[in-house]
């Protein structure tokens, strides 16, 4: 008998089965659909943002910054996409599939389903485990709309069969749709968003705003519409929107969400009403001795699939099965939209405080104001910080950071400041005495903790 099966093959599943194995623990884990690695390595993360690098290079050579400097570019999205490639067999192998072996973790492919607290079944096989991690991830979701199964569409999960289409319509809002949408914009595909409401509705209003504005100046159509049509025509296809709203595009390209894999759960255990397998702190499922951990469980508040959770759960439920004690909050998460410039944030939005009766005291700083922004011609962006209010009337040192958002250059990495933050409880004066380097984006981070106290806009290099 093994002491954790491990249904699943993702970040979650690999994490929690090198943990149990750190731990001692005899581990089997059972895979189907994606490649060890799941989605983020093989059809999410890594791609993406490598054609999101590769257009942020073409765009930085064409912005014509800096005077005597001046750069052709050459596109062939083909080759990008074959390149991209390249990059995530390796890593699906160097970071996955070997450590398998490395660990001494059993490998079964084949779909498995929960059969008992300490069963699973994988076709005619049964294997036995005291504990069981479900951590199946979870698939694109597909809308009702007319006409759709009669045309050609895209998923993140068919990236690669993308080829090299002269334009794309995207169906969504989220972080999926505003990275490649911009990323394949610079590459020199022209591109339209379907949006039902304000792109990245999870994220911060004025980070929201933010980024369409960015957008529609680097030419990407924003279409604030819901899509309830779509239909065939001459090179392509046609979206309609219930308010009338039309755009056409050679490629087809649907992110509208994900539906978690809870298959896998063979109606054993409790899920939440969208079909997340329901889980504690503890990533315990309703079922004692079963966990589940990841996507699966239906990502973080407002339908975000990350990374850097679904492994994180993954630990958590691993240390918890095997007799440990570790709690998963997800306040503590840095979750970022890789745009140029990204918009990255964790811990409480203003919107959320505000709703609650905590009451927010926020303040925002420009990324205009350091020196770094104008030495690399990155002016655009803020970074604004969130605070407890009633933590600004116990406290010496300013008020208590409950979130924050950063909407900048480098932004992806600025916010494990604020990650370290909001984890172990930092106020904006222990922001405001940290002394960055010069010049650096880092010193935008202090500004937005000095904006509590003046205009940051009225200071000299370092100053304050």
């Amino acid at each position: 008998m093994y002491d954790l099966c491990v249904l699943g093959g993702g970040s979650a599943g690999f994490a929690a089965a090198i943990k149990a194995a750190e731990l001692g623990a005899k581990v089997v884990m059972v895979n189907a659909g994606l490649p060890p690695g799941g989605t983020c390595v093989n059809v999410g993360c890594v791609p993406t943002k490598y054609l999101a690098k590769a257009a942020e290079v073409v765009h930085r050579a064409k912005m014509g910054y800096y005077p005597g400097v001046k750069a052709t570019v050459e596109v062939r999205l083909g080759d990008l996409l074959r390149g991209a490639a390249g990059v995530v067999e390796r890593l699906r192998q160097e970071k996955y599939i070997d450590l398998l072996e490395y660990y001494g973790i059993d490998y079964v492919e084949g779909f498995g389903v929960l059969a008992s607290a300490n069963a699973v079944k994988v076709g005619d096989r049964t294997i036995e485990a005291r504990r069981v991690l479900i951590a199946t991830g979870a698939r694109p979701a597909v809308p009702a709309i007319k006409g759709l199964e009669e045309v050609r569409y895209y998923t993140n999960e068919s990236l690669f069969e993308l080829g090299e289409p002269s334009s794309v319509v995207f169906i969504g809002g989220g972080a999926v749709s505003v990275e490649l949408a911009q990323a394949l914009n610079r590459l020199g595909v022209k591109t339209a968003i379907f949006t039902r409401g304000r792109l990245l509705k999870y994220e911060e209003e004025v980070a929201s705003h933010f980024v369409e504005e960015v957008l529609r100046e680097e030419g990407v159509e924003v279409i604030h519409d819901e899509a309830v049509a779509v239909r065939r025509v001459d090179g392509g296809v046609e979206v309609v929107g219930r308010e009338g709203s039309r755009a056409r595009g050679e490629a087809l390209f649907i992110a509208a969400g994900r539906r978690p894999n809870s298959e896998a759960a063979g109606g054993l255990v409790e899920l939440n009403p969208e079909g997340s397998v329901k889980v504690n702190e503890r990533m315990e499922t309703s079922l004692p001795g079963v966990y589940a951990a990841g996507d699966v469980t239906g990502g973080l508040p407002g339908g975000r699939y990350l990374e850097n959770a679904a492994a994180r759960q993954g630990v958590v439920a691993a240390i918890n099965a095997l007799g440990g004690d570790a709690r998963f909050n997800p306040l503590h998460v840095p979750r970022v939209v890789f745009t140029d410039p990204p918009v990255a944030s964790v811990g409480m939005r203003e919107e959320d405080m505000l709703k609650s009766g905590v009451g927010c005291v926020c303040r925002l700083a420009p990324v205009s104001a350091v020196a770094a922004a104008w030495a690399s011609g990155r002016l655009d962006g803020f970074i604004k910080i969130n605070t407890y209010p009633q933590t600004w009337r116990i406290s010496m040192r300013g008020g208590k950071i409950a979130g924050a958002v950063a909407a900048a250059p480098q932004a992806e990495e600025l916010i494990h400041i604020f990650a370290m933050a909001v984890a172990h409880g930092l106020t904006v004066d222990d922001i405001a005495d940290m002394i960055p380097a010069f010049p650096t984006f880092g010193e935008a981070a202090r500004l937005a903790a000095l904006a509590f106290y003046k205009d940051v806009t009225k200071l000299s290099c370092c100053a304050g």
